[in-house]
């Protein structure tokens, strides 16, 4: 029993430094991020385009500071779904640090209505579902994962709420090795890819 108790405090300790730990580094993130889209001109981007297949292809943001790379965005369709994946790379003095994944789900919902006259109609409307996982790296052998989700109407979706959701304890749906092999795929991208303008990009990806 005493063996149980010990492991218990000590799994809440992990959890509870782990959380203070993500939140430093997320407001760092967060920061970063906000200052790509008030367009600070102390950041520097460059975009690199790959096509795989028909049903692999992408593009990769780098942003720079100082001549530092602080950020690669991801973002790319893999399957012939609808569905878009973005993922963010947060990185602090050439480590990765917070590893986010977006996906958005979009699908149609189908309403049935009566009315008092009994008489019943069909109207069908377009609903995403967006959810988003930070994976945060406090060291090579530790790792914390933060999650938020919400499905609205299309039409009547608000990016500025779901920013507002805080994150939640979550599992890591994520590999931390695969994450890191996919990361040195994205780096080595910078330099291997070339910036296309009309011609047609090729592809360093293999399955990861």
């Amino acid at each position: 029993m005493k063996l149980f108790s010990s492991v218990l405090l000590l799994f809440m300790l992990s959890t509870s430094y782990g959380q203070e730990a993500f939140n430093e580094s997320n407001d760092d993130y967060e920061i970063f991020l906000k200052r790509i889209t008030d367009k600070d001109t102390l950041i520097k981007n460059r975009t690199k385009y790959y096509k795989c297949s028909e049903d692999l292809s992408g593009r990769i943001e780098f942003y720079f500071q100082d001549k530092e790379l602080k950020l690669m965005t991801h973002i790319f369709k893999q399957g012939f779904g609808n569905e878009t994946f973005i993922e963010n790379y947060f990185i602090v003095k050439d480590t990765l640090r917070i590893k986010t994944s977006i996906s958005e789900e979009m699908y149609m919902n189908t309403l049935y209505k009566e009315s008092s006259q009994g008489v019943s109609s069909t109207s069908v409307e377009k609903v995403i579902e967006v959810t988003e996982q930070r994976m945060f790296f406090h060291s090579d052998a530790n790792k914390f994962c933060f999650e938020r989700k919400h499905g609205e109407k299309l039409s009547e979706w608000n990016p500025e709420y779901f920013n507002t959701l805080p994150f939640k304890n979550s599992n890591c749906i994520e590999d931390a090795e695969d994450i890191h092999y996919k990361y040195r795929l994205l780096r080595k991208a910078e330099n291997k890819l070339e910036s296309y303008s009309n011609r047609k990009p090729t592809c360093i990806f293999h399955m990861w």
